[in-house]
């Protein structure tokens, strides 16, 4: 997009809202200014500034600026920027994009060319990286937030939009309604990039009345849908798919589920709430659920999209037919409200210096003993699925009149 270009930072100074970073005199500027750093790792949500600052470090230092995404780089990619490096005499920096995504294999390669002085790294992360990234990698890296821009900061970047918007398109003015102001900021969530693109999208849709661009109602609803995509409706949709699956009704789920997808929510989004429900909704009705759920994860953080909605599919109509049971999710309310009234002490025979336990193994497997003082029951099976061998054997060890079946 034009927009995207012509508004892109040139200096520290042109950013907005990242000024605990930017600003003069931060810790920040201070490293990077002395270029006093091997590898940098910023972290923060979509379109904060992540790609511009990393820019403006290049050529501030100016030095050859390599730019790599993790999820379609390689190892041989390095490996050939380090040998152009090598023949510049003189070090590279090499901006990795979604960095999480390498693999502990090419984090390590990253390791030696770091310690071998041909590159500064600098790393861009959604994700938090003290679960992606590498030990080693992390202590050789400084790592810095970067905040979601709020409400103050959009409006600004909005209203650079817009003077962009006036030169580019050769109006006299651009007239906005507030209801498109409000649709824009909320439709953002946080994110420069695509409130940029918005507004250029805008002005090439918008009616010119007297040689002034209008950017109200009728824009908005000639927008893609997944433009004026609301977190509410982002939240109808999430609830719509896991309500469905608890519903046992795989098509609906699938459809809310691509909806979400091309509406542009993240997959880990919609992943996340796949797990739960795998625990929460079906349980141990059947207990592989879970681990389907979380393989099909990692399978489509392998595979990415498009190809990835094929695995997302197959775990949403697998949920969705699995047989449920909720009884999980009961049995750690009830345990938890227990608790908030309650203050428990372990018996004597089980407590770590006792000699009355009695060791089940050496009594076949099991053996009845008191494991807690009070008579409770959390955890009540139901006889749907796996589950109802759980009640079976539970009831065989403990007795039918614990394990009434309601």
């Amino acid at each position: 997009m034009k927009i995207l270009e012509a508004l892109k930072p040139e200096k520290f100074e042109d950013i907005i809202g990242q000024d605990h970073l930017t600003g003069e005199n931060t810790l920040f500027r201070r490293v990077v200014e002395r270029g006093d750093f091997a590898s940098l790792i910023l972290i923060g949500p979509p379109g904060s500034g992540k790609t511009s600052i990393a820019s403006i470090i290049g050529k501030y230092h100016s030095l050859n600026f390599y730019r790599l995404h993790a999820a379609n780089s390689s190892a041989a990619d390095i490996r050939r920027i380090v040998e152009e490096t090598k023949g510049f005499g003189r070090q590279s920096i090499v901006f990795i994009d979604e960095i999480h995504h390498y693999s502990k294999s090419q984090q390590n390669l990253l390791l030696n060319i770091i310690d071998e002085q041909y590159i500064k790294l600098i790393g861009a992360s959604t994700e938090n990286p003290y679960y992606n990234l590498i030990p080693p990698l992390r202590s050789r890296s400084l790592l810095f937030n970067l905040n979601k821009p709020d409400r103050g900061t959009l409006e600004k970047i909005f209203q650079k939009g817009v003077s962009w918007v006036k030169k580019e398109f050769a109006v006299k003015d651009v007239k906005v309604e507030d209801e498109f102001v409000e649709s824009l900021l909320e439709t953002a969530d946080g994110d420069i990039r695509r409130l940029l693109i918005f507004v250029e999208n805008s002005a090439l849709i918008a009616e010119r009345v007297d040689g002034v661009l209008i950017f109200d109602r009728k824009v908005l609803d000639r927008l893609p849908y997944n433009f004026r995509y609301s977190k509410d409706e982002h939240y109808h949709a999430l609830s719509a798919m896991i309500k469905s699956i608890r519903g046992s009704d795989p098509d609906a789920a699938l459809l809310w589920c691509l909806k979400l997808l091309k509406s542009g929510v993240d997959p880990r989004v919609i992943f996340r709430r796949l797990l739960i429900s795998a625990s929460e909704d079906i349980g141990n009705a059947m207990p592989d659920a879970l681990v389907v759920a979380n393989a099909a994860y990692e399978a489509f953080e392998k595979v990415g999209l498009p190809e990835g909605k094929i695995i997302m599919s197959q775990l949403v109509t697998y949920l969705a037919s699995c047989p449920k049971s909720n009884r999980s999710y009961i049995a750690v309310k009830e345990c938890e409200k227990f608790l908030e009234k309650n203050n428990p002490i372990p018996p004597d025979h089980l407590r770590s210096d006792s000699k009355k336990y009695k060791y089940p193994f050496d009594y076949g497997g099991f053996v009845k003993q008191a494991y807690c003082d009070e008579n409770i029951l959390f955890y009540k099976p139901l006889k749907v699925g796996f589950e109802s061998k759980f009640l079976e054997r539970l009831k065989r060890l403990w007795g039918t009149e614990k394990y009434e079946q309601e």
